[in-house]
């Protein structure tokens, strides 16, 4: 992972073949402190993915063995019992142009993921909601 360029709050990303992602996005938000951000975009590419989604109890998760083009990848990062959480949906395509997405729970990154974000002002928290839910809150101002 390198740090391409920070300036007013934008941070701009690059994660390269065979990095863990978003694990080596969460690594690299508890090593410099960064507990919320906005993650506004990202491209690139991942295999081995694994992506869900919830039904209101649970997530239902499938695996994308292939290497697919990151057509869409958004999300944010708070804390959650005590340590940087990623959470990212993604939409990801295919070499017949099928797109497949969810919630990104693991991947590898197969070509380069380059990952624009907006760091925030410490605070956003996640706490249990019942099930498998988290909710994302804020504190009060």
């Amino acid at each position: 992972m390198q740090v391409l360029k920070r300036e007013n709050g934008v941070i701009l990303l690059r994660f390269d073949r065979g990095e863990s992602f978003p694990g080596a996005l969460a690594d690299y938000c508890a090593e410099t402190g960064l507990e919320s951000a906005v993650v506004l975009c990202g491209i690139g590419m991942l295999s081995g993915t694994v992506i869900g989604r919830y039904d209101g109890r649970e997530y239902t998760r499938t695996v994308l063995d292939d290497s697919l083009e990151v057509l869409s990848l958004q999300g944010n990062v708070s804390m959650k019992e005590g340590a940087p959480y990623v959470h990212l949906h993604v939409s990801l395509a295919d070499h017949d142009f099928t797109a497949r997405g969810g919630h990104l729970f693991e991947a590898e990154v197969s070509m380069v993921i380059e990952l624009a974000m907006l760091e925030l002002s410490p605070g956003l928290v996640r706490r249990p909601a019942g099930g498998d839910f988290w909710r994302l809150e804020a504190p009060q101002t």
